[in-house]
């Protein structure tokens, strides 16, 4: 299969600190809520949920991963050459849209991937009937998602089909709570005795497949949903799915997004300050601009409410968020000199400037954030 690659287009002045030992430190907290034999499947999708499929990939071959887990084939391509010999789960289900190169390259290098239908099934066995490849299948079951999953009946199906055919392989069994990210787990609990009931019925504990359930929020709250895999993302990158009052272990956030101070300036009161006028200074101020907009995933809304943070002092935006600059109202802060770094969005859950912090100002959740810092952002790993 051939992969084109352009040239990737890097902003150094934009600077996304990744803590490497953070990371692994989420990690390992998490594994420490399940038994020692269940595996650990690091969720990398969206480009590492916005901090850099490369770069957290690379950190987490060091400890303690025994598999990553990517929406499309086209991370998986992407991850494969880092990612060694740990398993690599496709999670959009193969269909008739992806190419037969496609399908034959995923059995060429061993990607685990989904089923969701007859008609993939059929697809991907006519895609692969003249290979020697056996491509690794995992279904999805419908327990209460109601998105990919596939109903129980049909499942059944599509697992006699599979074992008749010998270019597919059933490797796991799993499904995806709707709601295990909630105070009231009812639901989630009622998902999972679904769950339970089809492997029950289909003898599945007895034919040594892969049964996995767990998100980051029912890896930290349901330890019987842990089964052989769990399936970490948010919390790996150091976030509870909601915030949590009182976890049973703690999570360190793994990014701190940061940029310079290109500019310095005096407005006058009564002056408006960017577009639409929409802030008026009612004294004279400093204002800073930042290089930062909402091309590289600051998001519009922020204008007029958010804050960033110059060491220890939190700094407001003012005015409109620009498609490419910031501007903050600097003064009541001390010698602020010109290239001194602002955090944009802060490593610590506390912060004016959390991605909870400005998750709330968007009225969204805390992956939203995140997911939206541009890829030209510079990642930095310490």
């Amino acid at each position: 299969m051939r992969v084109y690659r352009s040239q990737q287009l890097i902003r150094p002045d934009l600077q996304a600190h990744i803590f490497s030992q953070d990371l692994l430190d989420n990690v390992r907290n998490l594994k420490s809520l399940c038994p020692a034999k269940t595996k650990f499947c690091a969720v990398v999708k969206a480009n590492a949920y916005g901090h850099g499929i490369s770069e957290i990939v690379n950190i987490l071959m060091r400890d303690g991963v025994d598999a990553f887990a990517v929406a499309t084939i086209y991370e998986a391509i992407h991850i494969a050459s880092i990612a060694g010999k740990k398993s690599i789960l496709i999670l959009e289900p193969l269909t008739p849209c992806q190419s037969v190169e496609e399908i034959q390259f995923c059995g060429r290098s061993g990607f685990d991937c989904i089923l969701s239908s007859m008609d993939s099934l059929n697809y991907v066995r006519q895609a692969l009937r003249e290979t020697t490849f056996t491509l690794n299948i995992h279904l999805n079951i419908e327990t209460g998602m109601g998105r990919c999953g596939i109903m129980p009946e049909l499942a059944r199906q599509l697992m006699d089909e599979i074992e008749n055919c010998p270019n597919l392989k059933l490797a796991g069994v799993f499904t995806h709570f709707a709601t295990a990210d909630e105070e009231n787990l009812s639901y989630a609990y009622e998902q999972q005795a679904n769950f339970e009931k089809f492997m029950n019925d289909n003898h599945l504990r007895d034919r040594g497949i892969l049964i996995h359930a767990a998100n980051s929020a029912a890896t930290i709250k349901m330890p019987q949903a842990h089964y052989d895999m769990v399936r970490c993302g948010i919390s790996m990158y150091g976030y509870y799915s909601r915030r949590m009052k009182n976890p049973p272990i703690q999570l360190k956030p793994v990014l701190k997004l940061q940029a310079p101070i290109t500019q310095i300036k005096h407005i006058p009161a009564g002056h408006p300050v960017s577009y639409g006028r929409s802030f008026v200074p009612q004294r004279d101020t400093t204002a800073a601009i930042v290089p930062l907009g909402y091309a590289d995933g600051y998001r519009r809304c922020f204008s007029n409410c958010a804050k960033m943070k110059i060491l220890e002092h939190a700094v407001p935006v003012i005015g409109r968020v620009c498609m490419d600059q910031v501007i903050l109202d600097i003064t009541d802060v001390p010698g602020v000199q010109l290239g001194q770094m602002v955090t944009v969005l802060d490593n610590r859950h506390d912060s004016v400037c959390s991605a909870y912090a400005l998750a709330d100002l968007a009225d969204t959740i805390c992956y939203e954030i995140l997911t939206f810092i541009h890829a030209h952002v510079n990642r930095i790993v310490h």
